[in-house]
């Protein structure tokens, strides 16, 4: 008997990964010697989804199937592996990835690793909403923002008095660090469980690999290209 659309729904939105999640992980409280793992698992699902994000491939019928995973492919490697990035800026910082246990006393978030090891689960971690929250304690995103006003006033200038042809609404302003790490919280938690693509704003996706990079920078003095080459060498 064929699904009806509302099961299909249920099915897609709402799949047992609690069970999954408590049976299936390795319980393990993170710390900074994980972190090399987490930034360069990072860095290579970033990489893949730039590759991805550059191809273009004429309509072809009889490759329709490859043509409509490109996208979905981008969309999950850069989501993943900006969780994965984040996770692993965090871990080097020395902050704290686990959730914590119920306690009589309230925790300061982030929190910090050194001295609260016995404060947190071990088999429970923190999503991405999380880590979007807190990332600011994290890394100074002042100069990123600063650049991303600047090349929004270049922009800016370089289009007055010139007609708009071919340019979209959505291609100015530039989104702040906060804005882009919102869309990639929101790529990440929703996104990867739709049957279909995103349409992106014109230029959205440079932005975001631009913020990845900074990120890189700033967590671990080493660029996503760096980063990505180093799993060659292994």
């Amino acid at each position: 008997m064929a699904l009806t659309h509302n099961q299909i729904n249920r099915l897609w939105y709402k799949p047992i990964y609690d069970n999954f999640k408590k049976h299936g992980f390795v319980k393990h409280i993170f710390t900074s010697k994980d972190a090399e793992d987490f930034i360069r698992t990072g860095a290579y699902l970033i990489k893949e989804a730039e590759k991805r994000s550059n191809i273009i491939i004429p309509w072809d019928e009889n490759r329709r199937y490859e043509i409509l995973a490109n996208p979905r492919l981008e969309n999950a490697f850069v989501a993943l592996g900006a969780e994965y990035l984040l996770k692993g800026v965090f871990l080097i910082k020395g902050y704290a990835i686990n959730e914590p246990k119920q306690l009589s006393a309230p925790i300061r978030h982030p929190i910090i690793l050194k001295g609260n090891k016995n404060k947190l689960l071990t088999n429970e971690v923190h999503d991405l909403s999380y880590i979007v929250d807190h990332i600011a304690s994290v890394i100074d995103f002042t100069d990123f923002d600063k650049s991303q006003k600047n090349d929004e006033a270049k922009a800016k200038a370089e289009l007055k008095g010139k007609r708009l042809a071919g340019i979209t609404r959505m291609t100015i302003p530039f989104p702040s660090a906060k804005q882009i790490l919102v869309y990639l919280h929101f790529k990440r938690n929703f996104a990867l469980h739709r049957p279909f693509t995103i349409p992106e704003f014109r230029g959205i996706t440079q932005h975001i690999f631009k913020l990845l990079d900074y990120i890189a920078q700033k967590g671990t003095g080493r660029t996503i290209e760096v980063l990505a080459k180093l799993n060659d060498e292994l």
